[in-house]
């Protein structure tokens, strides 16, 4: 007998399989180990490609489940997701957000309250692929960033059973309908990967092939026709091969293969690929791949049964949604208030304490309200908490405070002097152009006499332009684009390097040439990156020697074919060479938050080693070397020169942040340099 408060029955629920929880720790531990130690773990980030398989398994199992048997319920199907998924993120975004009302600063605080929105909304993937890009901060500091896979699933989980429900009522093939969109899928990724690889990372159509595919083997398994149709296809194929009769294929012998493939092709991914990769692309069938073949080997086969069903493991995987839930945003926070990669010992005792955090969570909070009595006021209270925790983050979003008593006036200040956005203070937007960074302009009722193009290293020098008394009565316009170097593109071995959005830099460049009112070109941009790129750590990333020979040979030719033709022009032309990047982040340097990890002692002195610095960039100064006695007309302005000494590269003068972060000048510093320049900039 039922009560007026209580929900309707619950859906059919596949078979308890301990190796699936095994297979779910393999998964959480992979992707924990990436985070906290990416060095170590290079490809663990494909643990969140395993959780996808064996989402889209599981409950595309209970979706077929209940049409076959004639009880599915979109209703029942949603209770069930709001009591999986909504109780350990609560519990998670609440302890976020009072965490981050503490100690945040307000531009955090705001950011933080945004991914709230997006992270109680499902949304998160969408908010994280639209703000991502070149002046975007750090990934390691936006704690919500996980809850982008999170995003992707319950994206999935509206879309699909409704496919499932059509493709019953109008008798539909479902499995020729999941392999079609399973195809159509996996091409929009390898499409995307190659055009847009933070659309293909992030993009729901582009990842749901590999929840789809999870869905395919529920379909096959379901319907009794994985492992018979397989023997008659290895027996047809090896009949062709024989002259007799081969006796029946062995079906524990192709449960124990598959198990034993699908385990390799999971380590090999995690081992080998890389976040330099184009991933998912063709490299996410390394771990989507092996899971299915995890999973369709079933509970008896060899590794599924010794290991991944060994207990600690099964516990792990039973803890591993607020496992995931957790770990992160304790490394995050760390790294944030410790405004470096934290050492190991706190990176330890993050992933520990993460640990202990997730079993309080799993056994307080998500096996009393997810295995519960399930009633219409517990549904409603866990739905309600979580539009307030939306709301809460829309708040903070719109007016970024953080507790008075935590952050003083001095902090303030300090951290208004490190916006990126004041070096366009004194700009205005181009006229006839759409609002943007790409295009800005001192004066716009007057024609631009100067101009400065490249990339954010450009821009970075425009509020020390600005008041260049000798330039602002000529008018400048700046052309930037994120991440482009200021070079026409060039063809290398068949690839093409520096186009960038659309060969906007090309586009800046051959204006430049044919604007009839520019006198003066300027070129500024981020040159040792496309060389020898720097790791998370602010350490030169471990590429081979060949490799960065090639780098600077590319970029050799496009820097000559580039001057060539603005030499050509008749215009006079300043380069200038670019300025240290510093090997730590310059906020380390002074007190500008509110709460420090550990005992926070200010790096002194502020500073670089110039011998690092050089060694450093060794390759790009033999380029511009080279390019002085070939265009010995062009001025070249060696910018380092004036922000270091015999000894060191300076990031801070007289308590003054010259950088606001590793290798952006403050509008403090642009003013500085330009203090020092302005006498070889008169035209």
């Amino acid at each position: 007998m039922t009560t007026p408060d209580t929900v309707t029955k619950p859906l059919p629920h596949p078979k308890y399989r301990p190796d699936i929880d095994g297979l779910r720790a393999v998964a959480v531990l992979a992707v924990i180990s990436f985070h906290a130690f990416p060095k170590v773990l290079k490809g663990g980030f494909i643990g969140v490609d395993i959780f996808f398989i064996i989402s889209g398994f599981l409950i595309s199992g209970i979706l077929l489940s209940s049409l076959k048997k004639g009880v599915f319920s979109f209703k029942e199907f949603y209770i069930r997701r709001i009591l999986r998924i909504f109780p350990a993120l609560i519990v998670v975004l609440s302890a976020c957000y009072i965490f981050g009302w503490l100690v945040l600063l307000p531009e955090e605080f705001k950011q933080l309250g945004k991914h709230m929105v997006g992270g109680a909304g499902s949304v998160s993937n969408l908010f994280f692929w639209k703000e991502a890009g070149y002046f975007d901060n750090s990934g390691d500091t936006k704690p919500l960033l996980h809850l982008w896979s999170l995003g992707v699933e319950e994206q999935f989980y509206i879309v699909w059973p409704c496919l499932l429900l059509l493709a019953w009522k109008r008798n539909i093939n479902a499995l020729k309908m999941a392999g079609c969109i399973i195809a159509a899928s996996f091409a929009v990724n390898i499409y995307t990967v190659h055009t847009d690889v933070v659309q293909s990372f992030y993009s729901p159509i582009a990842r749901f092939w590999e929840l789809l595919l999870g869905g395919l083997l529920a379909y096959i398994q379901l319907h009794m026709i994985h492992e018979q149709r397989v023997r008659q296809s290895i027996n047809s194929l090896l009949s062709k091969f024989t002259a007799r009769r081969l006796p029946a294929f062995n079906p524990v012998m192709l449960q124990n293969t598959f198990s034993i493939l699908g385990v390799s092709l999971i380590v090999l991914a995690a081992l080998f690929v890389d976040k330099r990769n184009l991933f998912p692309g063709w490299w996410a069938l390394l771990p989507t791949v092996g899971a299915y073949l995890v999973i369709s080997a079933g509970p008896l086969s060899i590794l599924n049964r010794r290991v991944l069903s060994a207990r600690p493991l099964v516990w792990i995987g039973l803890i591993s949604y607020p496992l995931y839930l957790w770990h992160w945003p304790l490394l995050s926070f760390a790294t944030i208030l410790e405004v470096k990669t934290p050492s190991i010992g706190i990176r330890m005792s993050a992933i520990a304490l993460a640990f202990v955090l997730a079993w309080l969570t799993y056994q307080f909070v998500e096996r009393p309200i997810r295995f519960g009595q399930r009633s219409k006021t517990r549904i409603s209270a866990l739905a309600t908490l979580m539009v307030l925790l939306a709301a809460l983050g829309g708040s903070a979003y719109m007016k970024g405070n953080v507790h008075s008593a935590t952050l003083t006036k001095d902090m303030v200040e300090q951290v208004k002097k490190l916006n990126f956005g004041l070096h366009f203070a004194k700009w205005s937007p181009c006229p006839d152009e759409a609002e943007s960074w790409s295009c800005k302009v001192l004066n716009p009722r007057k024609p631009a006499e100067i101009a400065l193009i490249g990339d954010s290293h450009s821009v970075h020098l425009a509020s020390g332009l600005a008041e260049v008394d000798s330039l602002i009565s000529r008018n400048i316009i700046s052309r930037n684009g994120d991440g482009c170097m200021p070079v026409f593109e060039v063809e290398w071995n068949g690839k093409q390097y520096f186009s960038c959005k659309d060969n906007f830099i090309n586009k800046a460049l051959e204006g430049a040439i044919q604007s009839e009112s520019i006198q003066m070109i300027m070129l500024s941009g981020y040159a040792v990156w496309k060389i020898r790129p720097f790791d998370d750590d602010l350490q030169l990333e471990e590429i081979s020697a060949k490799q960065v020979e090639e780098n600077a040979a590319i970029l050799e030719k496009a820097l000559n074919i580039t001057l060539g033709r603005l030499v050509a022009s008749g215009k006079k032309i300043v380069f200038f060479v670019d300025t240290p990047v510093l090997n730590f982040e310059p906020t380390e340097c002074t007190e500008i938050r509110p709460v420090y990890l550990i005992g926070h002692t200010s790096k002194d002195p502020c500073a670089l080693p110039r011998p690092l610095f050089e060694q450093r960039n060794v390759e790009y100064h033999r380029i511009i070397s080279t390019a002085k006695k070939t265009f010995p007309t062009i001025k070249f302005i060696n910018l380092y020169d004036y922000l270091c000494d015999q000894d060191l590269c300076y990031a801070a003068k007289d308590g003054m942040l010259l950088y606001g972060d590793h290798s952006h000048l403050s509008a403090d510093g642009s003013r500085y340099l330009f203090s020092k320049v302005a006498d070889e900039l008169k035209l």
